[in-house]
């Protein structure tokens, strides 16, 4: 169980965390680990949304739903200065929920386009490159209509923690839950 756990921690890119040392010198392997769950559940919750901030959530920080804040006025891409209700009618969105497990967000509610990468990277503009030569597949389109689609209809793409993912999704939303991605993990995985 413990030596599961820091492959799970290792693989999540977190292997420097102190629950991941404590995980791998601990002696009796098959102890409960029950006592070990408050640190796991702060590491698991960094990055997440702070409740309050933009939203709420229905069940624990990072393994729950994050609820938008319909009146909240997001701050970042938002040159409008619209609420997360105005911009959630505007995308044609009425799920306001994102669910969130392990800390990472799953954006397949709100997204256009979803595709699989073969070469992910720590360098976005490369992820979103090949992500846009994916989608021009499906779409049937050039790779160029879709970054020019993408930009004008203030899409982005969100780097999935599984490091091949790719998901198109409103950037005033995006940018303003706060999170870990694929870029997190590939850059941890540098150092």
């Amino acid at each position: 169980m413990i030596e599961s756990m820091a492959l799970k921690l290792s693989e999540a890119g977190i292997e420097k965390s102190s629950l991941a040392e404590i995980a791998k010198s601990v002696e009796n392997k098959n102890m409960n680990v029950s006592e070990l769950d408050e640190p796991m559940v702060k590491e698991i919750a960094k990055g997440c949304p702070i409740e309050g901030n933009g939203g709420n959530w229905d069940g624990e920080r990072g393994n729950s739903n994050w609820t938008l804040d319909k009146e909240y006025i997001p701050q970042k891409y938002n040159p409008d200065g619209m609420t997360f209700g105005e911009i959630l009618t505007k995308f044609n969105i009425e799920n306001p929920q994102i669910p969130f497990k392990d800390g990472y967000p799953d954006f397949s509610r709100i997204s256009k386009g979803e595709v699989q990468i073969d070469e992910f990277t720590s360098l976005r503009a490369d992820n979103f490159t090949q992500a846009d030569e994916k989608l021009s597949k499906q779409w049937g389109v050039s790779p160029e209509n879709v970054s020019k689609w993408r930009k004008e209809n203030r899409y982005t793409w969100h780097e999935c923690e599984d490091c091949k993912t790719m998901q198109l999704v409103p950037s005033e939303i995006h940018g303003n839950v706060s999170h870990f991605g694929g870029v997190s993990i590939a850059k941890s995985k540098e150092v």
